[in-house]
């Protein structure tokens, strides 16, 4: 049977709009694209090798560490805070008799959020669409920072050593979420929950110095929101980070819980 020209026609019309919505459908695709590259482009560069600033005193020195490097004491609940003070003073007492505590560090465990951000060795920092990444020479770590992103539930989160990052620049500042950073995995002994949330806001403060404040939360240890910050100097374009390998198995916690070193 021949179409009609009615029939004809609206094969027509159809074509024509399905020919309009890809059209549309492109032009927005491609204006978010190029949105995306306008905002990467207008973002502050913190791409770069980072060092903590001041630096910390070399390993075998005996000055103490500048009070910029010092813990500021957390907002602990009790017991958690007698805890936590009597843990201190026993790393104090054991570093003083020169039988240290073993820490994740010394055992090659990486060090986890928000450790991994103070930065005992150099960190490099990536910029890329979509991305923020943090390679971190010590054990060489990897810690990955979703732009844009929403963040997923927190229940549904698997906990790992760094959690899960999400970040958007607000103006100059880079803010930062973190969930799901492991029970066990603790920043200078202070024990935390499964809820603990961590936000960060980055920003440059002079054009080589970026300050890191950081904000934890965490009602069921915390009696408030526990605030400090890290500072870092970036190095100069040449400076390269070392891979890092933790290969000691030399290392033995003792039956007093000091940390020790095979001898055969």
């Amino acid at each position: 049977m021949a179409e009609t020209t009615q029939v004809r026609n609206w094969r027509k019309l159809a074509a024509i709009g399905i020919g309009c919505i890809l059209v549309a459908s492109a032009l927005v695709g491609l204006g978010s694209f190029i949105g995306s590259k306008v905002g990467a482009a207008d973002d502050p560069d913190i791409t770069g090798v980072w060092n903590r600033y001041p630096p910390y005193p070399d390993t075998f020195s005996t000055e103490p560490e500048p009070e910029e490097l010092q813990v500021v004491e957390p907002p602990l609940k009790e017991p958690y805070l007698t805890e936590w003070r009597n843990m201190r003073q026993r790393r104090q007492d054991a570093d003083a008799a020169g039988r240290p505590l073993p820490t994740p560090s010394s055992l090659c465990q990486p060090e986890g959020m928000p450790s991994i951000m103070g930065a005992h060795y150099a960190m490099e920092f990536l910029q890329t669409p979509g991305q923020v990444t943090v390679l971190a020479e010590f054990l060489t770590q990897t810690r990955r920072i979703y732009l844009n992103q929403p963040l997923p539930n927190p229940d549904d989160i698997e906990p790992t050593y760094n959690g899960y990052a999400v970040g958007k620049w607000e103006g100059d500042t880079l803010v930062v979420t973190t969930y799901g950073v492991k029970e066990d995995v603790r920043y200078e002994d202070i024990p935390h929950s499964a809820k603990m949330k961590i936000v960060e806001r980055w920003h440059l403060i002079a054009p080589d110095i970026l300050q890191n404040d950081i904000t934890i939360e965490d009602p069921q240890y915390l009696a408030r929101p526990y605030s400090f910050n890290f500072k870092y100097k970036r190095e100069k374009p040449d400076y390269k980070i070392a891979e890092f390998v933790c290969e000691n198995e030399k290392n033995i916690i003792e039956k007093d819980g000091s940390l020790g070193v095979k001898t055969e």
